[in-house]
């Protein structure tokens, strides 16, 4: 079976993430590129993914709608987050970096709590407006729609791997949820704990800026417990760039099956 980019990438962060820095020059080569190190796989497979971007969007036909193009923001920086996440450890998670600030678990408690309540949010605003229902509604509907939306008690319990396997979770369920919203539905109105209602448009902005916000705040969480080292850094920029890949709309199996096939055995090369 073909491997996918996505599956690809994530065979290489394994391989390289917890790299030490020395490790960056152990003997590598591509070509006529034999002076940069082992940190030079990991640059080709960035610049690999920005190429295969580039090339899928030339093919695209059909245009995005703006709330398509908002959730690809909000992609592009849940694969941020995805990128520190894979420098944590498990016995990172409750480790405070002061005593009077929050460790990484309640940060990233308090991240997914934020997906599931916006989510929750829209999706109401949505289905009322749909159904022709444009009044606010009262606590105990919102309390009652919101059911389905609330937060696992145990989301960012357990090891990294399970709090990871949390945010893929309810991502997924973001993006399809919310994929169909149309241009003017983006200017209703959608009531949440503010004195006023906001418009859609500004909810799903909302989930990007979030995320940022406190991805900004695990990066000093991290830069005291457990500073990233250069590997770290070089796999953040691949999940980055490869946001704009999986964003991309267009199939173009024949480009991504390449790319996938090139990266996978630059992976296993590394492993052994």
């Amino acid at each position: 079976m073909t491997k996918t980019v996505t599956q690809a990438i994530e065979e290489l962060v394994r391989a390289t993430v917890h790299l030490s820095d020395e490790d960056m020059g152990r003997e590598w080569k591509w070509g006529a590129y034999d002076e940069e190190g082992l940190r030079f796989a990991l640059l080709m497979t960035h610049h690999e993914l920005c190429d295969l971007a580039v090339q899928l969007v030339t093919r695209t036909k059909a245009q995005p709608s703006q709330a398509q193009r908002i959730l690809a923001q909000y992609h592009q920086t849940y694969r941020d987050l995805t990128g520190v996440l894979a420098g944590v450890r498990s016995e990172d998670l409750d480790r405070a970096p002061r005593e009077d600030e929050w460790p990484l678990r309640e940060t990233l408690d308090h991240m997914l709590g934020a997906e599931y309540g916006f989510l929750g949010v829209n999706r109401l605003a949505l289905e009322r407006h749909r159904a022709g229902n444009a009044t606010e509604p009262s606590e105990a509907e919102f309390k009652e729609f919101r059911k389905p939306y609330a937060q696992p008690k145990d989301a960012a319990a357990g090891p990294i791997e399970s709090v990871r396997n949390a945010f893929f979770e309810i991502h997924r369920r973001v993006l399809r949820e919310l994929a169909d919203v149309t241009d003017a539905e983006l200017e209703k109105r959608a009531t949440f704990w503010e004195n006023e209602a906001m418009p859609i448009r500004f909810r799903l902005h909302r989930f990007e800026e979030h995320l940022r916000q406190h991805t900004i705040q695990l990066d000093k969480t991290l830069a005291v417990i457990r500073p990233p080292t250069e590997a770290h850094r070089l796999v953040r920029n691949i999940y980055n760039a490869l946001a704009d890949v999986e964003s991309a709309e267009e199939p173009a199996e024949d480009l991504r099956a390449k790319v996938a096939t090139t990266i996978a055995e630059r992976a296993a090369a590394i492993v052994t």
